[in-house]
C-alpha cells in the first residue's frame, strides 16, 4: 500500500543540524566547481551523485547547500542561483527544509551507522515532499567505512539505482579511505585550498585582525578558511614566540637541555605539531626574505626586524638544512615512530645547524 506524503513526513529524518541559506555567489575561491555545477544544472545534466574532494573548510558542504537551494528555488536568478526569498529558500534558511538532509556521524562517534543509510534508502523510495529535488549531504564520506564497510556497501544500492529527483553529495578529503565502488559511482569534483590573499582578506573583514596576525593565521590554515576562523590568533602568536625561544635555547644549550626539551614537547602532541609547523614557517620566511621576496608573502610580518637580524647572522644552507630536518621529523611522526627519539635527533640536528634566531 502506498504511503501518503503525510505519513512520509511523520517518519522523515529531522532537518540538518546546521541551518542557514547559502548561495553559489557566496562560495569563495571555487569558481570552477561553481561554474561546472551551474552549467550542468541549467542544461539538465546533473549527475545523480557527486564526490566533493578537498581539505576541510574550503566550501564543500557550503556548495552542497547552495546546490540544494538552487535546485529547489521557485524564483531562481538568471544564472541559476537561488533567489533567497521564495518559500523553499526561506525553509532552507530556517533549517526546516524537508528535502535537504545531512547524514553525519552521531555525536562522539567516528562512523556513520548502517541504520542511518537504511533510513536514507527507505526515505528515497518516496518522491521529494516539496515536489522539487531531495538533496542528501553525506559528510565526511570517510565515516562510512570508519568501523567497517557495512554502511558504505548499503549505500551502493542507492548509488547504483538512483531514484528520480534525488541527488547525493559526499564530501571527503581524499579517495584513499573510501571504497573504490563508492568512488566509481560518483562524479568527482576537486576543491582547491583557498588562496592566502583571500583568507587574509576574510580574516581582516570578519574578525578585524591586523594584517600581521591574519598572515600568521593564514600560513597555519593550510588553505582552509574554516580552520583559519577557528584558530586563536593571540594564542598562535604566543605559541610562535615560544617556538622561537625554543629554537634559540636549542642552539645555545648543551645536549642535556636539548633532551629535556624533547621530553617536554612530546607530552603534548598539539604543541609538538605546532612546533614543527611554526618552526618550518620561520625558516621558510628566512629563505624568502633572503631572496628578497615581498614582505606580503611572509608569515611573520610582525617580525621583519628579527628576520633581518637573523639573516645577518646565518646562511641559507643552514636554513635549508634545518627546514629539511623538521620535515624529516614530521614524516617520522606521521609514520608513528617514537616521538621522543624523533625529537632527540631533531634537536641535535638543529643544534648542529645553528639557530638563525638570536633574541639578544
Amino acid at each position: 500500500m502506498a504511503t501518503s506524503k503525510k505519513d512520509q513526513a511523520t517518519t522523515a529524518p529531522t532537518p540538518p543540524p546546521e541551518s542557514g541559506l547559502k548561495f553559489f555567489r557566496e562560495i569563495l575561491g571555487q569558481d570552477w566547481v561553481v561554474s561546472h555545477l551551474k552549467a550542468a544544472m541549467i542544461a539538465g545534466r546533473l549527475s545523480h551523485a557527486y564526490l566533493f574532494l578537498g581539505p576541510g573548510g574550503v566550501g564543500k558542504a557550503t556548495t552542497a547547500r547552495a546546490l540544494a537551494a538552487a535546485l529547489n528555488c521557485t524564483q531562481p536568478e538568471a544564472d541559476g542561483d537561488a533567489c533567497g526569498t521564495c518559500p523553499s529558500c526561506r525553509r532552507l534558511a530556517a533549517g526546516t527544509h524537508p528535502d535537504f538532509l545531512v547524514i553525519t556521524p552521531e555525536e562522539s562517534k567516528a562512523q556513520i551507522k548502517i541504520e542511518q543509510i537504511r533510513e536514507l534508502r527507505r526515505l528515497t523510495a518516496y518522491p521529494p515532499l516539496g515536489g522539487g529535488w531531495r538533496v542528501v549531504l553525506i559528510k565526511p564520506a570517510e565515516a562510512l567505512s570508519a568501523a567497517n564497510d557495512a554502511a558504505a556497501n548499503a549505500l551502493l544500492k542507492t548509488l547504483e539505482e538512483p531514484p528520480p529527483q534525488h541527488l547525493l553529495v559526499l564530501t571527503a578529503r581524499g579517495e584513499a579511505d573510501l571504497l573504490p565502488t563508492i568512488v566509481s559511482r560518483c562524479h568527482k569534483l576537486a576543491f582547491a585550498p583557498l588562496p592566502s590573499a583571500l583568507i587574509i582578506q576574510e580574516l581582516e573583514n570578519r574578525r578585524a585582525l591586523p594584517r600581521s596576525q591574519a598572515a600568521l593565521v593564514t600560513a597555519l590554515s593550510g588553505g582552509s578558511l574554516g580552520r583559519a576562523l577557528a584558530l586563536d590568533p593571540e594564542e598562535l602568536v604566543r605559541q610562535r614566540d615560544q617556538v622561537l625561544s625554543d629554537l634559540d635555547h636549542i642552539n645555545r644549550g648543551e645536549t642535556g637541555l636539548v633532551l629535556e626539551w624533547a621530553q617536554r614537547l612530546t607530552q603534548n602532541r598539539t604543541d609538538l605539531n605546532n612546533f614543527l609547523l611554526l618552526a618550518q614557517l620561520w625558516y621558510r620566511d628566512l629563505l624568502l626574505s633572503h631572496f628578497q621576496a615581498p614582505a606580503s608573502l611572509l608569515a611573520h610580518q610582525d617580525l621583519l626586524s628579527a628576520l633581518e637580524q637573523a639573516r645577518a647572522g646565518g646562511a641559507p644552507a643552514t636554513w635549508f638544512a634545518s627546514f629539511a630536518a623538521l620535515g624529516v621529523a614530521q614524516r617520522h611522526l606521521q609514520a608513528n615512530l617514537n616521538p621522543e627519539l624523533t625529537l632527540d635527533i631533531l634537536g641535535l640536528r638543529l643544534q648542529r645547524h645553528g639557530n638563525p634566531y638570536d633574541s639578544r
